[in-house]
């Protein structure tokens, strides 16, 4: 063979190398991007159910937050009661003032909503910590 048909042999073999490079380059970043793919799927659960974990964490305790401010003020006004019911020499009377019994019940009441809210953030933190354990 002369020189110059050894030249588009050559060529050929070249370009059938390319071609080979860039199917197994191709191949290469289909196998990559599903790896991608999958895995970004997989943060995106976990990003997910942390998300939900912690706004249903925010609700409960934005919930205890309300009710403290409630008893607070349930507390405020029993020490008003108090106050204005000692100034009048009538505390003797308290026991049976029915602001007192509706103040009192309403405290006992706050008191026990913040005990069962505390539980279930307890319960969510958990659950929660547990199945990312699991995880």
């Amino acid at each position: 063979m002369t020189e110059e048909a050894k030249k588009p042999e050559q060529a050929e073999v070249k370009a059938d190398r390319t071609s080979q490079m860039m199917d197994d380059m191709i191949k290469g970043l289909r196998e990559f991007g599903a790896t991608a793919l999958e895995k970004a799927e997989e943060f995106g659960k976990i990003a997910t159910e942390k998300a939900e974990e912690l706004t249903k964490l925010g609700k409960i305790k934005l919930d205890i937050h309300q009710l403290n401010r409630s008893r607070a003020k349930a507390l405020a006004e029993l020490g008003e009661l108090v106050f204005n019911l000692g100034e009048e020499g009538k505390l003797a009377k308290l026991a049976k003032h029915e602001n007192y019994i509706v103040l009192a019940k309403s405290i006992k009441e706050i008191a026990e909503e913040i005990k069962e809210k505390d539980a279930q953030a307890d319960h969510v933190a958990t659950v929660e910590g547990e199945a990312e354990v699991q995880e």
